[in-house]
């Protein structure tokens, strides 16, 4: 640099005698340019000496994140009036996940604040064959409050935390044994504050939530709070038993937060063009929002050697409407399921599974139908009393993140009084896919 500086330097009495002044004026402003540069490096050189030296003894913490997700595809086919009939190949299911750990031992002096503060973010791009491309679970989690296990803290979407049937749904898609899920399991995403604790031995504890109350994402315009709490016990390794209720002042037309399979609740004829049969007779359908929903549900789960898990589980979901008793509507869902791992006939067969099921939703009324699944709003609307299914699975684990299923499934609709006009579409709803699932 210095060597520059004085060729420079030497070159001015030169340029004087050619009366260049413009170009000594310009050397003159470079040379000071090239002055500046070289002492602010001398001056960054210690400095970033030091920091070399610091970063060396002192490297930074970084906290995990982690993504995962899972996929599933397969062939999907059915009855003429199965909500899968010809769908051929489909991707059927497809999310992913990023954790994120933000904190871990966060302290006000010697008391502990959380014993850890982390992030999950669900992407659902498919659900049930269609791109769905939108959130499901994405929330903040504060664990252990002031040191506790009985205190956590989740604010954000969260899966509403009804029975247990909503931990087939998420994350937990990549697991369940089956391809299909509960005609009337309790689930879906809102938005509120969730607390849920144990205790130490992790053999007692409870879930409670306050959410928005509206299936639709970020709404609560015109529906009223919901309420949830749930407890479970686990007193042996093999009994799993949990109690849950549900309360929901006013449900706008737009549908409660809380699905049962793949219907909500809403206003009865609000979704569909199809005639509403009520008391034998066409009614008009209903637009005005319910008065309130309340459920109560338990589940029962045994697991009385490795390899067997069998779940109970039922509930009654009653909807109050603002339009009569004739369109209050009181659904009834139960669970019987029943798994079996390979490794009880041979050691060969450990990573094979057999899945057996029978479920139902209703409204055990002749009289009184409702959308039991969205699928058969064109169809049927809501004039189903009952939708039954009966499923056997096969399935193999070819790795931990590779599996393969087959699965049949024999459904029943009855129809209310009144309703024989629709019977043919109540037909031949069958279904039967062939599925691979991978998770990573």
């Amino acid at each position: 640099m210095s060597r520059i500086l004085f060729a420079l330097i030497a070159l001015l009495p030169t340029l004087a005698r050619g009366d260049d002044a413009d170009r000594i004026a310009k050397l003159e402003r470079r040379v000071a340019e090239l002055e500046a540069r070289a002492e602010a490096a001398e001056a960054r050189a210690p400095s970033l000496e030091v920091g070399e030296r610091r970063s060396q003894s002192e490297p930074e913490t970084e906290l995990p994140v982690s993504i995962s997700g899972s996929a599933r595809l397969g062939w999907y086919d059915g009855g003429a009036h199965a909500s899968v009939g010809d769908a051929g190949a489909r991707i059927w299911d497809a999310r992913m996940f990023i954790d994120a750990e933000l904190a871990e031992d966060v302290r006000a002096g010697e008391q502990t604040v959380a014993r850890n503060i982390g992030l999950t973010f669900e992407w659902n791009l498919v659900r049930r064959g269609d791109l769905s491309n939108d959130v499901g679970d994405l929330y903040v989690d504060f664990q252990g409050l002031g040191g506790s296990t009985w205190l956590n803290l989740r604010p954000g979407r969260f899966q509403i935390p009804v029975g247990e049937a909503y931990e087939r749904y998420s994350r937990g898609e990549a697991s369940n044994p089956f391809i299909t899920q509960p005609l009337g399991g309790p689930w879906f995403w809102d938005e509120g504050v969730m607390l849920y604790g144990s205790s130490e031995q992790g053999d007692l504890g409870y879930v409670t939530s306050v959410s928005n109350g509206s299936t639709a994402f970020n709404l609560d315009a015109d529906s009223d709070a919901e309420y949830t709490a749930k407890l479970w016990a686990q007193p042996t390794s093999w009994l799993y038993v949990s109690a849950s209720g549900l309360y929901q002042g006013m449900i706008g037309v737009d549908g409660g937060a809380l699905w049962l399979g793949e219907t909500w609740a809403t206003p009865v004829g609000a979704m569909s063009g199809v005639p509403t049969w009520i008391d034998g007779a066409i009614a008009p359908p209903s637009f005005a929002p319910l008065d309130s929903g309340w459920l109560a549900g338990g589940d029962l789960i045994l697991t009385p050697r490795q390899g067997v898990r069998a779940w109970l589980g039922g509930g009654h979901y009653a909807l109050e409407s603002r339009d009569g008793p004739a369109y209050d509507r009181a659904l009834h869902y139960w669970i019987a399921e029943l798994i079996l791992r390979g490794g009880l006939l041979h050691p060969a067969l450990v990573p094979a599974t057999l899945g057996l099921r029978a479920d139902r939703i209703a409204t055990d009324s002749s009289d009184r139908g409702y959308l039991l699944s969205v699928e058969f709003a064109k169809d049927l609307g809501y004039n189903m009393q009952r939708f039954t299914a009966y499923s056997l699975v096969l399935g193999w684990q070819l790795s931990s993140g590779v599996a393969v299923r087959a699965e049949y499934s024999l459904r029943d609709i009855d129809l209310v009084r009144g309703g024989s006009a629709l019977r043919d579409a109540a037909r031949d709803i069958d279904e039967f896919a062939l599925e691979v699932g991978v998770r990573f």
